[in-house]
């Protein structure tokens, strides 16, 4: 694990953001008031991002192996935006569920995998919705409040028409490239091993 320059130590980041929200896989494009992680060391952004500019990774490690430098239940919400598609997804989710505080919120946006955004080469895992909602380790860990669809340029370009007549769950299902991205809203669910006050 290594600091942005920016941070003298973790605790002065993290006394910085008394709401600790992260953002993993941020980029050069980090959240506003979110921590970003990301393993981007010796990686330039892209024309007119930089890495003085404080949108770039806070904390530099590799999130598909490194433990994340925060203590069990002290986070208030995990977020990720094209993220997960590249990631071992059981060490993100053991991960994330470890820091999150007992009902912190999880949110995900990933490109929809029956997309052209979704099948772009370098992605090691395509997701829809039936992954969240079959995953046993997701859903042993997060329980799933809200799902929402963006729809893509091209089904917009569609004839309103037939946008009509298509119902687009069953076309986002059933049709290439009708949704761009999914976003996925989850909850920590409660350890089952924590003891509780009677």
């Amino acid at each position: 694990m290594e600091l942005a320059p920016r941070w003298s130590s973790l605790d002065e980041l993290i006394a910085a953001h008394p709401r600790l929200r992260l953002d993993l896989g941020c980029g050069w494009v980090k959240e506003p008031g979110h921590v970003g992680l990301d393993d981007l060391r010796g990686v330039g952004g892209l024309a007119g991002q930089s890495a003085d500019d404080g949108r770039g990774p806070d904390v530099f490690l590799d999130l598909n192996a490194d433990r994340y430098p925060f203590a069990d239940g002290s986070v208030e919400e995990v977020r990720s935006r094209h993220f997960l598609e590249h990631s071992l997804l059981d060490h993100v989710f053991d991960e994330a569920y470890r820091i999150l505080r007992p009902g912190g919120r999880f949110v995900a946006i990933v490109p929809y995998a029956n997309s052209a955004d979704g099948m772009a080469p370098g992605h090691s895992v395509f997701l829809t919705e039936r992954f969240f909602e079959l995953n046993p380790n997701f859903q042993a860990k997060f329980d799933i409040t809200r799902i929402t669809y963006r729809q893509s340029d091209e089904w917009l370009r569609w004839p309103r028409l037939v946008r009509r007549l298509i119902p687009y769950d069953w076309a986002r299902t059933h049709l290439f490239n009708v949704c761009k991205e999914m976003r996925v809203e989850a909850v920590r669910r409660p350890d089952p091993h924590s003891s509780s006050v009677r």
